[in-house]
């Protein structure tokens, strides 16, 4: 009873792991699109896509925090999650410290603030990608191991 009950667990890590991507990308793609559009002089900072910014944050958040709370609950090793956690880290640096922050951090790779944004806002993203596709690993895994120790305990092989 108690492994079924793992199973549907790790069949649930899965499913919310995936919501957890798609409103993470949705996130990422609104908010990409309306401040390209607004920093490529396509659209003004008062047109109806620019006010979407702020929902594009909460939703990049969101999946951000989603992912990495699945991941940590499917079983995907600790230094995976270190090493996500560390350029996650560099990533929100980038995204959201002032210019004169980076510049006078040393590592403001002489570009202006909008690079910064959009390397911080890639780092994030690529991360959360890669501990989606090891969590789905991890997953694929631990749940092959639970049907082949199952079938040994019955006596079948």
């Amino acid at each position: 009873m108690e492994r079924e009950q793992y199973g549907s667990i790790e069949a649930q890590a899965g499913k919310h792991g995936i919501i957890g991507l798609a409103i993470h990308l949705a996130g990422f793609a609104l908010g990409f699109i309306s401040i390209g559009l607004v920093l490529g002089a396509v659209i003004d900072m008062e047109s109806g896509l620019a006010a979407l910014t702020p929902f594009a944050d909460i939703l990049y958040g969101l999946g951000l925090v989603i992912v990495v709370a699945v991941v940590a609950r499917a079983s995907t090793p600790m230094k995976y999650l270190v090493v996500a956690g560390a350029v996650i880290g560099v990533g929100l640096f980038y995204k959201s410290a002032p210019h004169e922050i980076h510049m006078a951090s040393g590592i403001g790779l002489e570009l202006p603030h909008n690079g910064h944004v959009v390397i911080g806002t890639i780092l994030i993203t690529i991360s959360v990608i890669v501990l989606a596709v090891l969590m789905f690993a991890y997953n694929r895994s631990s749940q092959q191991a639970d049907k082949m120790g199952s079938i040994k305990r019955k006596g079948v092989g």
